[in-house]
């Protein structure tokens, strides 16, 4: 019996002790802690690379529509090249990896309050430090005016409204729809491409990848699209 009550009495003084109670409660804290650390950190990164991704893209709009002419344009598309403008725009995505990004930018031609022709457009991709620049396919088809034949109504895409002016509006005599005067037109018709109001169309995508691994971010595409009217013409 003696036994029992000293181990009784040894137990009242363990449980009444709060010798080292700060070490349990630390140890207890500070997977919460550094989880929430981390978690913070990759939520920061990828705030970040989206706000990256936004500036780029109105870096490259902003640079190619004031320096490109879209009348030079739409007379030598073929030979119209605004590498130097999209890698440009690649290096305001530094410190982040230029290889995940793509820049894409495009010459838009008014044909109604919502839609436009694609006159011209170039994408491109490059290595990790932007020092190789590989072309790459569009999301837009440009059409082959001023070419003399009929266009694809692949080359007709859609726009925001808001960007819309009445004045950039071309109208056909005949009152038809621009953007649905594919074929060459005559006095009566005014075709699609060849009337209206310019628009500049960047984009810019980063696939991100978080460098956080304790904590389950899962990859996502940022993109951002603007669309700008040129400075020159």
């Amino acid at each position: 019996m003696q036994h029992v009550a000293i181990a009784n009495l040894m137990l009242r003084r363990f449980l009444k002790s709060t010798h080292g109670a700060v070490i349990v409660e630390f140890a207890i804290c500070v997977p919460v802690v550094l989880l929430l650390y981390v978690s913070g950190t990759g939520l920061s990164d990828m705030i970040a690379c989206d706000r990256k991704v936004a500036i780029a893209t109105r870096s490259l709009a902003d640079l190619v529509s004031r320096t490109m002419s879209p009348a030079v344009i739409y007379n030598n598309a073929q030979s119209t090249t605004a590498q130097s403008y999209l890698s440009a725009s690649a290096v305001v995505l530094s410190p982040y990896r230029l290889d995940n990004a793509t820049e894409q930018i495009s010459l838009l031609r008014v044909c109604d309050a919502t839609h436009a022709y694609v006159v011209w457009t170039q994408a491109q991709t490059q290595n990790a430090d932007g020092s190789t620049v590989t072309a790459t396919t569009s999301n837009q088809t440009a059409g082959t005016l001023p070419t003399n034949e009929t266009q694809s109504a692949s080359n007709v895409v859609s726009i925001p409204s808001n960007m819309i002016t009445s004045p950039m509006v071309p109208v056909s005599p005949d009152g038809s729809n621009v953007c649905g005067n594919l074929a060459p037109g005559d006095a009566n018709k005014t075709q699609v491409g060849t009337a209206g109001g310019w628009l500049f169309r960047s984009q810019v995508s980063y696939n991100f990848t978080p460098s956080v691994s304790l904590v389950t971010f899962p990859a996502r595409t940022f993109s951002d699209t603007i669309y700008m009217v040129p400075r020159l013409y």
